[in-house]
């Protein structure tokens, strides 16, 4: 068996040749390294292709599932949403490919009703282009790829939650809120020491921000068990906190979600503000192995999604400036270790002052989910919108 070197000798000789040998080799390999090139050519062009057109289709899938589940677009308006969606993302695949073609298909399939329906939206298709021309020489005409992507869309109470509120009732929720109400009381007529009631009288009265605060937790609350009334996936608990936040003050997580407005409207205000202990305490039950095992023991879910809303309407008292610092930063460590544990923190200000509202903002999860009510209307708009996010559409591709 001839040696390597042996080889590379002969190889050598032979490129020294000037006679046929070496034109007889070049004319078989030539043709080879030009067909390399085009399938090269021809191999790179359907992946670029085929990844232009998975990106399209994924975000057809995408955005068509979110239109559906937000009612945006009905499921006859669908396909056609899907299909001109697909179109425009691979318009400039027309530009970039020779005698490019595709025709997207689009498969909508619904299951459950009202709050717990689920879409799947499947965007496939078929894009073609020109081979090279060395590739239509050996049969080659076209290049071909397929693509499929499904995306599913439904709302997050179908995906566990557990929720905490932390909820200031401190003296100064009893103040005025900015919102009056008819009340209707007795007339008395009459002088002296002889009066009697002669009809009624209707007054304006101030409603106090504790009253509006039970109102707008009566909504968030109302907002999650509507989408999940088998109370499968969603839990929600409270603490109600003030400078002497007492054990009767904590409402641990439950599955029975009216227990939550029940208690919420049992609070009363009073003291002074204090926030450590309640955002510690909060903190602790999201975050407890305790409440994954709830989950996992009802839907399976060992990862539930987790919440915490913090709303006050002042700033931590303690008596001294260096005192109300060392309450704001470790409310705001409490906070992080939430955060950095996964939970979502959204914060509300209501009528707080700006020390209130720095620490509100150190606490929440982003600007998005930081809430500035200046009214009671807007804070029970601030409590709905957080209900909608918790509860929130989710879409995801599936495959």
């Amino acid at each position: 068996m001839m040696g390597i070197s042996k080889l590379k000798l002969r190889f050598r000789d032979i490129l020294n040749q000037e006679g046929g040998n070496f034109a007889m080799m070049a004319g078989i390999l030539v043709p080879v390294v030009f067909v390399a090139g085009s399938l090269a050519i021809d191999t790179t062009n359907a992946l670029s292709m085929k990844t232009q057109l998975q990106n399209a289709a994924d975000s057809a899938a995408l955005a068509t599932t979110t239109q559906l589940a937000e009612g945006t677009i009905t499921e006859a308006e669908a396909k056609d949403y899907a299909t001109a969606f697909f179109n425009g993302q691979v318009a400039e695949a027309t530009r970039n490919f020779d005698a490019f073609s595709v025709v997207p298909t689009v498969t909508i399939t619904q299951t459950g009703t009202g709050k717990k329906t689920v879409w799947n939206v499947e965007v496939a298709a078929v894009g073609s282009q020109n081979s090279s021309a060395l590739a239509k020489i050996a049969g080659k005409d076209s290049l071909d790829v397929t693509i499929s992507a499904t995306s599913q869309s439904a709302r997050d109470a179908s995906n566990p939650i557990s929720m905490m509120l932390v909820l200031d009732h401190s003296g100064s929720m009893g103040w005025a809120s900015g919102r009056t109400t008819q009340e209707t009381r007795p007339r008395y007529c009459g002088w002296g020491w002889y009066r009697y009631q002669c009809g009624t009288e209707t007054y304006d009265v101030d409603v106090p921000k504790i009253e509006v605060l039970k109102e707008a937790v009566g909504k968030l609350v109302n907002h999650i068990a509507e989408a999940d009334p088998d109370d499968q996936y969603a839990r929600i608990g409270a603490v109600g906190y003030n400078n002497q936040t007492v054990y009767s003050d904590k409402f641990n997580i439950t599955w029975d979600k009216p227990q939550v407005t029940a208690f919420a409207n049992g609070l009363s205000a009073n003291g002074g503000t204090y926030s450590v202990d309640a955002m510690k305490w909060a903190y602790e039950q999201v975050t407890g192995v305790g409440e994954v095992n709830a989950h996992y023991s009802k839907n399976g879910s060992k990862d539930p999604s987790k919440f915490i809303v913090f709303m006050t309407d002042g700033k931590n008292e303690t008596g001294s400036p260096s005192g109300d610092a060392y309450a704001d930063r470790m409310t705001k460590e409490h906070c992080k270790s939430a955060k950095d544990a996964g939970t979502t923190i959204f914060a509300v200000a209501f009528q707080a002052p700006p020390e209130g509202q720095s620490l509100l903002k150190g606490c929440a999860s982003g600007n998005s989910f930081y809430y500035d009510a200046q009214s009671a209307d807007e804070l029970t708009k601030a409590f709905e919108a957080i209900g909608e996010e918790a509860v929130k559409l989710t879409t995801r591709l599936t495959n």
